[in-house]
């Protein structure tokens, strides 16, 4: 590993005078952190690089879905540019409205990374402003992907600070807190200092929101999006000397305190910045699915319980998902009627799985959750509660599996997330599912180029050259944004 030690804020004794002061110095702490660590160690990039990967890779996928398109329209009426390319269309517009729509793109199809400490998507606002700041300053690989980590830094350890308290009383911790992570890689790239970062994070605050009631609409990718454009205006504001309260995350009325934190202490949290990157430790969890990751324990289970034990899918007569408390929150559909309504429900994946055998893209329309067989099929999926003293998250916990057949009840407690550092994901599994994705927009060699770009990204002296490898390749008809779009033609 090489790289300098990244700063390490020792805290103890925060008692007294002297104590109280340094507590009312936490937030300055972490904006020092952001935009005074020189080097990143190489372990944290090459995790990058694969985070990077994944979510571009889903982006371009996500890119002609409807939301995307309804806002790539909303961009062509209201933007000045070019300052930052449209994702998968070549359409150089402003900052803001480019990071709008990639991370609008980035999370249409609800494909894109997770981390645990965030208790959300941390990638689907962080790399569109590193790409954004980056391109329009012509950084290289190196320092977007620099940027993008402590980015994802400051996401995992304030997911910390705000524990299941925020997420439980119904805040999308993706927006709310990615407003904040997003914004520390703007300010990474601009080389702020951490007082225009302070100021910047008081910006944001004054934009942070989103909840879950929105969850399977196009409202859900829409928050990332204006969480990532919040993070284009609170930056550039404050960079122009724009005042906010320079101590948004400590004290009385603070964020945390005021949007419900019951997490670990702020102090805490400053201690172990970089020690570890949760990029490292917990690190990303990657979707094997195109739906909430909350679902993903139950089909990593079903798909072994079948495997094992050799059953078909007409020799089930029930299955029993059973979550414990907090672990389910997000799965807000038991009888969804669309495909975006059906990321967010157990009850059809698990059938749809069951009847098809695969999950993909295409299993989530609004005519794949309508087919008939696959209702019925539903009806032998019962979600229930597991009793536990303690509260979960959607990527943190287990979930339990029970399959009810002719010839005998099978189950088993799945306690690690397929696509997780405990469950991983392996190359070839990550190069496939990006072409798949990319291949949505790209033709095949123009896709294998990219992913070509995307590996050696910190090698590349400017990262134009990865936008530039992003531009439709692959011919589509002519169609309405607020349809369907077509698949792209092979």
């Amino acid at each position: 590993m090489s790289a300098i030690e990244a700063p390490r804020f020792k805290l103890e004794n925060l008692d007294g005078e002297v104590g109280i002061e340094r507590r009312n110095m936490l937030t300055k702490r972490l904006a020092e952190f952001v935009c005074e660590t020189r080097e990143i160690p190489e372990e944290v990039i090459a995790a990058a690089k694969v985070a990077l990967m994944d979510t571009i890779g889903v982006a371009l996928a996500g890119s002609v879905e409807p939301a995307a398109l309804a806002a790539l329209d909303y961009c062509r009426e209201t933007a000045a540019g070019p300052q930052a390319t449209i994702w998968g269309h070549g359409i150089g517009t402003a900052r803001a409205e480019a990071v709008f729509t990639n991370a609008i793109a980035a999370h249409a199809l609800d494909f894109d990374d997770t981390l645990a400490t965030l208790r959300g998507h941390a990638s689907t606002t962080v790399l569109p402003v590193a790409f954004a700041v980056g391109e329009s300053l012509r950084s290289s690989g190196r320092e977007m992907l620099a940027a993008y980590a402590l980015g994802v830094e400051i996401a995992g350890k304030l997911g910390n600070v705000f524990g299941n308290g925020h997420y439980l009383r119904g805040w999308h911790s993706t927006a709310t807190i990615g407003a904040f992570s997003s914004t520390a890689t703007a300010s990474r790239l601009h080389a702020d200092s951490a007082l225009t970062l302070q100021r910047a994070w008081g910006i944001a605050a004054a934009q942070s929101a989103g909840i879950i009631r929105n969850f399977g609409t196009m409202s859900k990718p829409f928050q990332a999006g204006h969480a990532a454009r919040s993070a284009i205006i609170a930056e550039g504001l404050a960079r122009r000397g724009f005042t906010s309260d320079e101590r948004i995350f400590e004290g009385e009325n603070s964020f945390p305190n005021t949007y419900g934190a019951d997490g670990a202490e702020l102090a805490s949290m400053v201690e172990k910045l970089g020690n570890p990157w949760d990029l490292i430790n917990p690190g990303m969890n990657y979707k094997r699915w195109p739906c909430c990751y909350c679902s993903h324990r139950a089909l990593g289970g079903l798909l072994a319980l079948l495997d094992a034990h050799q059953i078909e899918a007409g020799d089930v007569d029930r299955v029993n998902i059973g979550f414990p408390p907090g672990a389910d929150e997000p799965l807000v559909y038991d009888d969804p009627q669309t495909g975006l309504e059906g990321k967010f429900s157990v009850q059809y994946p698990v059938a749809a799985l069951l009847f098809d055998g695969k999950l993909t893209t295409d299993t989530f329309t609004d005519q794949a959750v309508q087919r008939p067989a696959v209702r019925e099929m539903m009806k032998k999926v019962h979600r229930y509660r597991v009793a536990d003293d303690k509260i979960y998250s959607g990527t943190v916990g287990y979930t339990d599996v029970e399959l009810v057949t002719k010839h005998g009840t099978f189950s088993r407690r799945v306690d690690k997330g397929p696509g997780s550092s405990t469950w991983p994901m392996t190359e070839r599994e990550h190069e496939e599912k990006f072409l798949d994705c990319a291949g949505r927009v790209l033709d095949a060699a123009s896709a294998r180029a990219l992913l070509d770009l995307l590996r050696r990204c910190e090698e590349l002296a400017d990262v134009r050259l990865l936008t530039r490898a992003m531009a439709i390749t692959t011919p589509r008809e002519t169609y309405q944004t607020v349809g369907a779009p077509p698949r792209a033609s092979r």
